[in-house]
Order: C-alpha cells, then sequence, then structure tokens
C-alpha cells in the first residue's frame, strides 16, 4: 500500500502543533548573538603548510601571508614531525576570541583571496596544505560550517579537520 501525503494532511494545525510557538523559546534564547546555540569556550584555525623541500621563507615567499609558527627541519629532533619536514602557520588563535568556528576559518579564507595562483603552485611544489581547527567545549553543539565556507575551502582545494575537546562538567 502506497500512502501520499499532502500538506494539507501533515500541516502543523492538523498535527496540533504550532511551529512557531514551539520554536519561540529557541528563538528568543539564541536570538541574541552574544548567546550562540552552543557551548564553546575556545575555538581557532590554522592554514597549515608543510614541505620536506621548501624552506618556510620560501612559502611565506610565494604565499605572501607572514605566518604565525615557523619550524625548519631538525634532523636531529627527537620528534619525527620535526625531523621530517618543514612546517609553516598562520594562525587565527591570537587574531579573534570568537567562538563561532566559521568566522575563524573566514579570517584565514579572506586571507587566501586573490592568492588562487599561490595555492596552486605550492600543491604544484609538493607541499601539503590544510585546515586544522581546535575546538574545546562544555555541553552539546559542534563546530559547525555552511555552503559558501564550504565553496571557499573547495575552491582553495583544502581539506579542515578538528581536534574536539569536551570539558568534564561533573568534574
Amino acid at each position: 500500500m502506497c500512502l501520499k501525503l499532502t500538506s494539507q494532511l501533515c500541516s502543523p494545525s492538523k498535527l496540533g502543533w504550532d511551529a512557531q510557538t514551539a520554536r519561540a523559546p529557541y528563538l528568543k534564547r539564541y536570538a541574541d548573538k552574544s548567546n550562540p546555540p552552543m557551548a564553546c569556550n575556545l575555538t581557532y584555525s590554522t592554514l597549515r603548510i608543510s614541505s620536506v623541500e621548501m624552506s618556510p621563507d620560501k612559502i611565506t615567499e610565494v604565499i605572501g601571508i607572514s605566518p604565525t609558527l615557523i619550524r625548519r627541519i631538525e634532523p636531529d629532533s627527537k620528534y619525527r614531525h620535526r625531523r621530517e619536514f618543514n612546517y609553516w602557520a598562520f594562525s587565527t588563535k591570537e587574531l579573534s576570541n570568537s567562538t563561532d568556528n566559521k568566522e575563524h576559518i573566514d579570517i584565514i579564507l579572506n586571507k587566501l583571496y586573490g592568492k588562487q595562483e599561490q595555492m596552486d603552485s605550492l600543491v604544484k611544489l609538493k607541499c601539503s596544505v590544510d585546515i586544522f581547527c581546535f575546538w574545546n567545549s562544555t555541553g552539546q553543539g559542534g563546530p559547525s560550517m555552511d555552503v559558501n565556507l564550504m565553496r571557499k575551502l573547495v575552491q582553495f582545494g583544502l581539506n579542515i579537520s578538528w581536534d574536539i575537546y569536551f570539558d568534564d562538567e561533573s568534574a
């Protein structure tokens, strides 16, 4: 048996539910931008570029952005990542206090505006390029992205990942 439901049969009033009334507490609570619908304590994003062959100075020269952190190959280091590749990073950690991860990602993407050729050349020169995000929360909610942000990431061919921590509220 096949059922076809129409909007008239499934309207909120027919189901005894008024969508506007049901959403009112949510809308009122989160209408204030200073009280976002997530419990984020701290978030920031980092554009990371690493290369075996290209020095951090050369990466800066190619991309035209000053890094917030560089690390050169250290062959004698006991840490593999320090021995094996150069590291260049631009982080939003000191640039914004926002707890909206989208704002941090946008800071990076705005910095990259007009630098599509430079990003492409870094990839052609065998650099690894991505955005890495830190997220610390005390409860429900989590990082999010909208379609426009995803389009920008795709435009630059950037992968994105998160390092997520939840504080234990019972402690």
